[in-house]
C-alpha cells in the first residue's frame, strides 16, 4: 500500500462547499487533505496499491457521501460507461 494523492475539485466555494467536502472526507475515514484553492481544486491522500484502486476507493466515497453533485474529480477513475445509469 502506498498514500496516494487524488485530485478533487468542488465545484462550490465557501460554507456548503466545505460541508460537502467535509462529507466526503468523514465517507473516506477522515484521511489528509489539503484546503481547497481559489479554484476549488484540493487533493486527498489515500492508501491504496496504486492510482486506479485509489481513484476507485475515493469514487465510493463520494457515492457514499452523496456529494457527487458539487464535487467532481480532477482524473477519473478508468471506469467504462460510469456515467449511465443501471436500469431498476
Amino acid at each position: 500500500m502506498s498514500a496516494i494523492k487524488v485530485g478533487m475539485r468542488e465545484d462550490i466555494a465557501g460554507k456548503h462547499g466545505e460541508k460537502v467536502r467535509m462529507a466526503l472526507l468523514d465517507a473516506l475515514g477522515n484521511p489528509p487533505a489539503t484546503a481547497p484553492d481559489e479554484n476549488g481544486t484540493f487533493e486527498i491522500t489515500v492508501e491504496a496499491e496504486d492510482i486506479e484502486a485509489a481513484l476507485l476507493k475515493v469514487w465510493n466515497g463520494v457515492a457514499a457521501s452523496g456529494v457527487d453533485d458539487h464535487i467532481c474529480f480532477i482524473e477519473h477513475p478508468d471506469m467504462p460507461e460510469h456515467w449511465r445509469r443501471v436500469p431498476n
